[in-house]
């Protein structure tokens, strides 16, 4: 069953159930409410003839109460069964229903002494209630007046018109449920329609269309999802973009250090039977090394990725003397700086407090951010490592730089696997992404915390924090 026809078929019960709740509690307060107003009115019709039949006595005017007795029988039919006056000497003025017999009756409602405002049955077995009031002129008892109303009457008028009510309200009610039902298909299609497409637009993204977009034109929950969905599209499409570019890069990264030793092997092979100089064999040697060195590294990013990954990568920490890891690192990058012009300087203070870091990490971390620097500095351009002491639990590390910076849009981006800052339109990214993704883990696994700045044209400053050393 359909998303549609659910949420259909689910507002169509609850318009139901509101329907029957709203139609039921309608239908017995207008009958309450009914049966009040017609009583109400025997109040008043009795009422009208207990006043003139008071004001009747009160001029001594036997005719008038006959006349009214019997004006008020024809009105009421069938309502009133009878109505009668009794004088203070036992003369009864009366008018019957249905030519009941006048005698009879006479003497079973006004001779015996039964309590007005109250029920029984006639000799028909009709139901009645009774109105009496006794009449007082200026203080003296002038007689009795009483009215018989037929309570079967009374029930089938309630009856009638509540029959009639419930086929209006059962109408009414038919008409409001076509229209909800109505209502629910369409609200259904129009909820339904972002779901579709966005279902069409999933489908095509697990075939490989990672172009597919949805188009937004709400701002609602559906809106909000479409939005999500694009974006999860866009990043599907960039991790596979990084994907084919760190495969193109790893591709690099073996082929250029594997194709030099190769060159170079044949190199030195040939000048074996050709008398080489020792200093070709030397500088032949040297590149060698130097591309075994880059094969190395490459290898153990590559490990330490997988050891990240599945949580293995492991610190061995120890008091260590932060001054002495930069000015090795620097030993080693100072012919490598010298040969393109670039100046490397150690700013960190000899009575700087000790960290307690794993110091082959550390060298780790600025081997790679110093690389990145001379990989993307100019010629002249100054690399400088300093240390400062934030409190006495840690110690801030950077590394600054005069290069070509960072876009702003490329911060929050640089310590992602694989990420890649281009440096310009035409040109291929360097490296292969893995370098600052691992950096940022190795300074997370010491307690620390990582961040970038960068002006495009005037250079970056990494930052990362990393704990004091403190004697126990």
């Amino acid at each position: 069953m359909s998303l549609r026809i659910k949420f259909t078929l689910l507002i169509t019960f609850l318009l139901a159930i509101i329907i029957a709740g709203i139609s039921v509690s309608l239908f017995f307060t207008y009958k309450q409410l009914y049966r009040a107003q017609l009583e109400q009115n025997r109040q008043k019709i009795f009422k009208d003839f207990n006043y003139t039949c008071t004001e009747a006595v009160t001029v001594r005017d036997e005719i008038l109460i006959v006349n009214t007795i019997r004006s008020l029988i024809e009105t009421h039919r069938p309502s009133i069964v009878y109505a009668g006056y009794v004088s203070p000497t036992g003369i009864i003025l009366s008018s019957i229903r249905d030519n009941l017999r006048q005698d009879s009756f006479n003497y079973r409602i006004f001779k015996l002494s039964r309590p007005a405002d109250d029920n029984f049955m006639s000799e028909r077995s009709e139901e009645i209630f009774e109105m009496g009031l006794p009449i007082m002129v200026k203080g003296e008892y002038g007689g009795t007046v009483k009215v018989g109303f037929s309570q079967d009457y009374l029930n089938k008028q309630i009856e009638d018109t509540v029959v009639l009510l419930a086929k209006k309200i059962g109408i009414v009610s038919a008409a409001a449920l076509l229209v909800g039902i109505l209502f629910a298909f369409i609200l259904s299609a129009h909820l339904n329609k972002p779901i579709k497409i966005l279902s069409q637009a999933a489908v095509k993204l697990g075939e490989g269309d990672l172009t597919v977009q949805v188009a937004v034109d709400r701002n609602d929950e559906l809106g909000k999802l479409s939005n999500t969905f694009n974006e999860m599209a866009r990043r599907v499409k960039e991790i596979d973009e990084l994907k084919d570019s760190f495969v193109s890069s790893v591709s690099h990264e073996l082929r250029s250090p594997l194709a030099a030793i190769d060159g170079y092997c044949d190199f030195l092979l040939d000048g074996l039977d050709k008398n080489m100089t020792p200093d070709k064999q030397k500088k032949a040697l040297e590149i060698i090394r130097d591309s075994t060195v880059r094969l190395t590294n490459f290898i153990n990013n590559i490990l330490d990725l997988a050891k990240i990954k599945a949580g293995r990568l492991e610190i061995k920490p120890i008091p260590t003397d932060m001054k002495d890891i930069a000015e090795e690192i620097m030993q080693l990058f100072v012919p490598l700086a010298a040969r393109e012009s670039k100046k490397l300087v150690v700013d960190i203070a000899p009575d700087l407090p000790r960290i307690y870091v794993d110091p082959e990490r550390v060298k780790q971390v600025i081997t790679n951010l110093l690389g990145n620097s001379l990989k993307f500095t100019p010629s002249e351009a100054v690399i400088t490592i300093s240390a400062v002491q934030v409190n006495d639990r840690i110690i801030e590390i950077s590394l600054s730089d005069t290069g070509v910076g960072i876009p702003q849009a490329d911060l929050p981006k640089v310590f992602e696997k694989f990420y890649q800052v281009k440096e310009g339109a035409n040109k291929k990214p360097k490296g292969t992404g893995l370098g600052l993704a691992i950096v940022a883990e190795i300074v997370k696994l010491h307690g620390g915390n990582i961040t970038v700045e960068s002006t495009v044209g005037k250079g970056t400053t990494f930052r990362f924090t990393m704990p004091v050393w403190r004697q126990v």
